[in-house]
């Protein structure tokens, strides 16, 4: 996605809080991105409505919502849009949803309640464009030992936990502050070399 001035990119908020979905738009706002490129949709079957009407590069999905969930949006915004980043911002980390979420091909999980600061490093991490406005970005990126795909973040508050998308493997959770890039990457290195 390019975030220039020739491309505006679109997001979609869906959240049936409109305090939630307030925090997001300061949030994004605050990293460079113009207001008119967020919408916002307070139920699932707004979800769909404006997923029928137009293409989006990233959804911002709760899971929890009366009516038609954050799995049936997720499900339904994969198969039309499947181009389309996918982060999951809910009060609920159950681990069958979190685990159904990585496996449905999501980008993030993110915990409520969240750090600004966690919500806009997930958010960084799933468009890196994003990050050049971002003076404290530090996106975490784990490979899968086993199958080398780049696990999914899920953040939960001060901590830290990776999900193989295939299922192969989960590592966390890590309490955030001990997490480094340096450290996950060298864990990485030594299991590549059967130590």
């Amino acid at each position: 996605i390019n975030w220039g001035v020739d491309v505006l990119a679109q997001i979609l908020i869906v959240d049936d809080s409109g305090f939630s979905r307030a925090m997001m738009v300061r949030e994004l706002t605050g990293l460079g991105v113009d207001a008119d490129q967020i919408q916002q949709a307070g139920s699932g079957a707004e979800a769909l409505a404006k997923l029928a009407e137009q293409p989006f590069d990233l959804f911002i999905l709760d899971i929890v919502m009366t009516g038609i969930d954050g799995i049936a949006v997720l499900k339904e915004a994969k198969q039309r849009q499947p181009s389309a980043k996918i982060v999951m911002c809910s009060g609920s980390s159950a681990p069958e949803l979190v685990k159904e979420s990585v496996s449905l091909g999501i980008d993030g999980f993110i915990v409520k309640p969240y750090k600004a600061e966690d919500f806009i490093r997930v958010v960084c991490g799933t468009l890196p464009d994003l990050s050049a406005n971002c003076e404290t970005c530090e996106p975490l990126h784990v490979k899968c030992h086993v199958c080398d795909r780049k696990m999914i973040e899920v953040n939960s508050l001060n901590t830290v936990s990776f999900y193989c998308p295939v299922g192969c493997m989960q590592i966390g959770p890590v309490v955030y502050a001990l997490a480094s890039q340096q450290h996950f990457d060298e864990d990485y290195a030594r299991a590549r070399m059967g130590q």
